[in-house]
């Protein structure tokens, strides 16, 4: 019975991690003297998170004994950086740190209450600094633009004679998007078959090159005809382009 309570003081106390953390520094400081000591630290897939701020967070120094370094705290540490979306952390021996970091790739720019915010894919917000080196993204606007911005991309890129002339875009209704052209024309998108919708609009430009006229609007959200608009004193026009004759209805 005395032994048994020794024990239960002993662990109780902290004895036992005490006398582990002993072994443990002792384990390091061999390790460190047999050659165990970090050198090198190699850090691949960086393009856009701030190196300093990496450096600061991995937090470890030349000649440290190799295995004073922790992969799980660095892990944890760098995971909280906007830019990283996946980071895999590894001692390699006899004395370097490797880091992977799958970074988040900005889909797009943002405008919410004001101000700009750079956007995965995903909708996931990045970041609002240094934005000078993303002025070549799209601006969208809109409630719930970010999160459908994805899916939106994959269509329009893939329409170059429409995508190209692209300046914003916005996500109207939490449901469909109209574009912002280069030349200030608007364009309706339909909430459904927007890939029809934009080849519709590409045939009409390449027998009219309505998208190079003076007007103020198409609205491509009917699937039997472009509705044209133009400016105030001028008449507006629809168009039949399914049936391929391109003449007013």
């Amino acid at each position: 019975m005395i032994v048994l309570c020794a024990g239960a003081w002993f662990a109780l106390s902290g004895g036992i991690g005490k006398t582990q953390n002993v072994a443990e520094g002792a384990f390091v400081e061999a390790s460190a003297k047999a050659g165990f000591r970090l050198q090198n630290i190699f850090v691949e897939g960086r393009e856009y998170a701030d190196p300093d701020l990496l450096m600061a967070l991995i937090n470890a120094e030349k000649n440290m004994p190799l295995f004073k370094v922790k992969p799980h705290q660095i892990h944890e540490a760098l995971s909280g950086i906007s830019w990283v979306k996946n980071v895999s952390v590894k001692r390699v021996f006899p004395d370097s740190l490797h880091i992977t970091l799958q970074e988040r790739q900005p889909a797009a720019l943002w405008m919410n209450e004001g101000r700009l915010v750079v956007v995965d894919d995903a909708g996931y917000r990045i970041t609002t600094q240094n934005l000078e080196r993303f002025e070549s993204l799209l601006i969208i606007h809109g409630e719930n633009a970010p999160e459908n911005i994805g899916a939106f991309l994959k269509i329009v890129t893939a329409v170059p004679k429409v995508y190209e002339r692209l300046d914003q875009a916005v996500f109207v209704g939490k449901r469909r998007w109209d574009l912002k052209l280069n030349n200030k024309i608007i364009v309706n998108l339909p909430e459904d078959n927007v890939a029809l919708a934009l080849q519709r609009l590409v045939r009409a430009q390449e027998k009219d090159e309505v998208l190079d006229k003076k007007i103020k609007n198409i609205d491509i959200r009917q699937s039997d005809r472009l509705i044209i608009k133009a400016y105030p004193g001028a008449a507006n026009k629809s168009y039949d382009y399914i049936s391929g004759s391109g003449a007013p209805i």
